[in-house]
């Protein structure tokens, strides 16, 4: 039978330091939302070239949030998470539930120490897999 996948792309413009909170957070807030669901889940975290869209775009809005400072030991990384299971509970407005669940959090990571931001942007694609299986033969 198909599955459905969702692919959850989230960068974050971080320090080393701070990308362990931000992955902690995130690892936290996937456990809890795929509890009691039939769907399994994958994280992984790259880094971002410096030439990268993404990495451009977050190092300007730190820059625009911290006026006359210069970014210390910052990147960009993409926190990248797939998700796949059955269309009935993958759905499309759960994913969207996770979506916010993971930016209030960020946001709330961001929050303390006070004056502190984390840049971060967040993407998210559904597609189906295909039955590979109707097309075996039988040995």
């Amino acid at each position: 039978m198909p599955k459905r996948i969702s692919d959850v792309s989230l960068h974050v413009y971080v320090t080393a330091e701070t990308l362990d909170r931000v992955v902690q957070t995130v690892r936290e807030a996937v456990d809890q939302h795929l509890r009691n669901r039939e769907v399994f889940a994958w994280r992984f975290t790259l880094p971002v070239d410096i030439d990268d869209e993404a990495h451009l775009l977050l190092e300007t809005q730190w820059r625009l949030d911290h006026p006359g400072l210069a970014p210390r030991q910052c990147h960009t990384y993409e926190i990248a998470i797939s998700l796949v299971g059955p269309a009935s509970r993958l759905t499309e407005s759960g994913v969207a539930a996770l979506e916010n669940k993971l930016a209030a959090r960020l946001s709330a990571l961001a929050a303390a120490p006070p004056g502190t931001t984390i840049p971060w942007t967040m993407r998210c694609r559904h597609h189906q897999t295909k039955d590979f299986d109707t097309n075996r033969e039988l040995i």
